[in-house]
């Protein structure tokens, strides 16, 4: 006797296919509406932490499930759009009304200064280490990109299987103070048309400023026009020098880590001269993360990403006033280069130059918000948000504090396009 042939009778394998179908779309809509969705980021008011474009902008995951008491500033989010129902907006947690002692907001030199009212405000002071998420990459080496290379000065490494070594340089650590102390002031009279790294150092070859490379990785986002202070460098160093000398050098001053590793000795010099030291754990050879510069008004320098072997110094009160007041009035000028001490060649693996998020009141500079109502009130139940990218972001600069009732969720993963996918 034949077999029943599917094609005998459809109907039951069709429906039961249907079935599967509505089955799986409530599935897909339920988990959207209470689990998690997507989101599609149309502008680029979040570069270069999300790149955004209406058709091939990142496809982000948003977490439904993230609890709206457990943000926090600096924190991203996704609300409803204030005046657009239909629309949501990505940013970031600039001031929290809740916060009694920072429900006051003001943005100053490019930083976030908060405070419990306009009298008492005061620049936030973040965390090195945990303020590594709100990086910014400025410039990387190795890199295919010639513009990038055009902004780092290699002339005096070599590239070795795909490294980069720096030979010691020939003087001792006076010597070195001594060169320093002529580049800083070569700098401060601005004879920028010659070389600005000392010889033997490698570093940024022009003042960094608030561009960025873009996440999609061009640079399209690079600026000269607006110079910054809080900015570093990132070094993964496969052979650690005897010594090293990682220098901060801005309008008024040059700051310089002498770190020798072996016996984790640090000294800061000031322009050549002894403000401060440390002793952080020896650190042995091998291939270790070194990351230094300038956040908030502070030096840092941080060896592997740890707590306990991290030196940070604010501004002491007793250093002259006058330089205070030229970095703060100047416009910013920072270079930063590192040079090795010893006998033993430095080997980098990567060095990755970085700034802080920029801050600014307004939204880019043909265009001035208004002006005279700064510091800002949050009230109690609202969130202050910004966007990463200063310049061209809609955000609470312009419609104001937003009810911390409009939040739908936590971005938590890029899941497209797939080049880019990666964790928040």
């Amino acid at each position: 006797m034949p077999v029943p042939s599917w094609t005998s009778n459809p109907l039951p394998l069709l429906r039961d296919a249907v079935l599967v179908a509505i089955v799986a779309i409530i599935t897909f809509l339920g988990l959207c509406r209470w689990f998690g969705d997507y989101y599609r980021v149309p502008t680029g008011s979040m570069e270069p932490t999300l790149h955004g474009h209406p058709t091939v902008g990142d496809l982000v995951f948003v977490d439904k499930l993230a609890s709206r008491s457990a943000c926090h500033r600096h924190d991203l989010v996704v609300v409803g759009h204030p005046s657009d129902p239909t629309q949501q907006l990505v940013k970031r947690i600039g001031a929290c009304g809740d916060d009694p002692d920072a429900c006051w907001i003001d943005l100053r030199d490019g930083d976030v200064w908060l405070g419990p009212d306009r009298q008492r405000m005061q620049r936030e002071q973040k965390d090195p280490i945990e303020a590594r998420a709100q990086r910014v990459v400025w410039a990387t080496a190795p890199s295919p990109v010639a513009l990038v290379q055009s902004l780092l000065d290699l002339r005096d490494a070599r590239m070795d299987a795909g490294a980069i070594e720096l030979p010691p340089l020939d003087v001792g650590s006076e010597g070195a103070r001594s060169m320093l102390r002529e580049a800083a002031c070569a700098q401060r009279r601005r004879s920028l048309q010659g070389r600005v790294v000392p010889e033997g150092c490698l570093g940024t070859a022009r003042a960094v400023d608030s561009g960025y490379v873009l996440a999609t990785g061009g640079l399209d986002g690079v600026r000269d026009d607006k110079g910054v202070f809080d900015c570093g460098l990132e070094l993964e160093v496969q052979q650690l020098p005897t010594g090293m000398l990682c220098t901060i050098d801005a309008n008024g001053e040059a700051l310089t880590f002498h770190w020798t590793p072996a016996d984790g000795r640090v000294t800061l010099w000031r322009n050549g001269v002894d403000v401060e030291s440390a002793t952080l754990p020896a650190i042995a050879s091998g291939a270790h993360r070194v990351e230094f510069g300038r956040l908030d008004d502070r030096a840092f320098l941080v060896i592997d990403g740890r707590a306990d072997a991290m030196f940070c110094l604010a501004r002491h009160a007793d250093w002259p006033d006058g330089d205070r007041t030229s970095i703060r009035t100047a416009e910013p000028r920072t270079y930063l280069h590192v040079g090795a001490l010893g006998t033993t060649s430095m080997r980098l693996g990567k060095v990755v130059v970085f700034r802080d998020l920029f801050a600014v009141r307004d939204r880019n500079f043909s265009s001035p918000g208004t002006q005279g109502d700064w510091p800002r009130f949050v009230p109690a139940g609202h969130w202050f948000l910004l966007g990463d990218n200063a310049f061209d972001s809609r955000d609470s600069r312009f419609f104001d504090a937003v009810p911390s009732s409009a939040y739908l969720g936590r971005p938590w993963f890029v899941i497209g396009p797939w080049p880019r996918q990666r964790w928040l």
